[in-house]
């Protein structure tokens, strides 16, 4: 584990290319993150891809450009390392492309701003209500590609730019937006070239899922604590939906509430009963159940912390820590990524967070709640920058409901959360998205949910 801890600190002071002066016009930018299991998914993409091809990481930047995660704050960079760049393909580590097609095709376009186009059914709260069925932007798993022209001309405009983003929610709808308000350009949608699952046409396309099945038998459910926030007036409506869904006996979990109704409430000992309550920010509520994990649950290794209208796939949660708790020794968080303009991200706290011992024993011994309303994701994003501390962004979790994001792009994941219950059949939710009617084989036997 030494040996994997300094692994991990080295990543992020690689140099951003090892480049063949072959060519510098056609720069590859994969979307990456300091985490040695999503570098062992670069390192994969990288070997698709010719020596003589530059490529680029998103998180070579992340010592000198705070919201690097943002991708157009690179784009001065990049086009300053490579003043000879004609186009810019950005796509994901499991993107697979004809290169040579795709060049080709670059070459001989008109268009300066191409890929597979997301469209909006509805106003959503993730795009801040912003709707237009004529405007789509681009998925990032199919790849996109933008010309110098467009780069040039954004970088000029955005150095004058006063409406600048203040909650960086989702990437590749507000850099689309960006690129549509700066440069007066959409983006072309060539769902036929740029695909979700490869076909005789494609240039490009995803290949496959991210399901993280990494086969470790050394995390069990029994490594697992959940703590979910909530307060007495939901106790019998919020957690009923939880118990019908993916709340059982078998998990370690507890409710840290407000109260209790002496009559239906804490007849296994479920509610932990916590001095504060407040209305929104929930700051001392979180750090509470920091507190209580650390020193009352020592044998458990990690922690969820989730609201009470927080719908979960406890199996892929499973999984999912498999994949990315590597080490005990180095203080690892898993959250659904926001920034906070340019000054730090934080993860969303209605999509669930998860944590290793090491980051939550770090967290409580640097960080203490300003007041007990303080909004506790974004004081938690705050505090791991101060104690830096990386947070890995995981798109499977959500923040919101499935109607909030396109339909498209929630086809090519396996969700793993989400979030809020008002106007939906919660339980239908459920059994779309997270439920799954045969038990995984990584998941032990004695874990079965019950059916509703």
């Amino acid at each position: 584990m030494k040996y994997l801890h300094i692994f991990f600190l080295l990543i992020i002071g690689l140099p951003s290319f090892l480049t063949n002066q072959v060519t510098n016009e056609f720069i590859i930018l994969l979307i990456s993150q300091p985490h040695i299991y999503i570098l062992s998914q670069v390192q994969n993409a990288s070997t698709f891809i010719p020596a003589h091809i530059p490529l680029l990481y998103t998180h070579s930047y992340l010592s000198s450009i705070s919201n690097w995660y943002a991708i157009y704050p690179l784009f001065s960079s990049i086009i300053n390392q490579y003043p000879q760049l004609k186009w810019l393909f950005i796509c994901e580590p499991q993107t697979r492309m004809n290169l040579n097609e795709l060049i080709a095709f670059a070459e001989n376009s008109n268009a300066d701003y191409v890929g597979h186009g997301l469209y909006d059914l509805e106003p959503s709260i993730i795009h801040h209500y912003s709707f237009s069925i004529e405007n789509p932007y681009p998925d990032f798993a199919s790849g996109v590609l933008l010309s110098r022209k467009i780069l040039s001309l954004f970088i000029n405009r955005y150095e004058t730019y006063t409406k600048r983003i203040d909650f960086i929610i989702d990437v590749k709808y507000e850099l689309n937006q960006l690129l549509n308000e700066l440069t007066d350009t959409k983006l072309v949608d060539r769902p036929d070239l740029f695909c979700n699952k490869n076909k005789k046409t494609c240039l490009t396309w995803y290949d496959g899922q991210y399901d993280y099945s990494c086969w470790r038998t050394n995390i069990q459910l029994e490594d697992l604590y959940i703590g979910i926030k909530t307060f007495i007036d939901y106790h019998k409506t919020r957690i009923e939906f939880l118990r019908k869904t993916w709340l059982n006996n078998k998990l370690n979990y507890n409710f840290f509430t407000n109260e209790i109704n002496e009559t239906n409430d804490n007849k296994n000992k479920e509610f932990i009963i916590l001095k504060e309550n407040t209305e929104r920010g929930h700051c001392h509520k979180t750090f509470s159940i920091f507190h209580y994990f650390y020193y009352t649950k020592e044998n458990i290794k990690y922690l969820i912390i989730a609201d009470d209208d927080t719908l979960l796939s406890v199996e892929r949660v499973l999984r999912l820590v498999r994949c990315f708790m590597l080490s005990n020794d180095i203080p690892i968080v898993l959250g659904e990524r926001y920034g906070y303009g340019d000054y730090y991200d934080y993860p969303t706290g209605g999509s669930g967070m998860i944590f290793n011992r090491q980051a939550v024993q770090q967290i409580i011994s640097n960080c203490a709640c300003p007041s007990p309303d303080t909004p506790d994701d974004m004081f938690l994003g705050l505090c791991l920058k101060r104690i830096n501390i990386p947070l890995t962004h995981i798109p499977e979790l959500h923040q919101a409901q499935p109607d909030a994001y396109s339909k498209d792009w929630l086809e090519h994941q396996k969700p793993i959360s989400f979030h809020k219950f008002e106007g939906i059949n919660v339980e239908q939710v459920y059994r779309t998205y997270l439920y799954e009617k045969h038990l995984p084989s990584d998941v032990p036997s004695n874990y079965i949910k019950d059916e509703f």
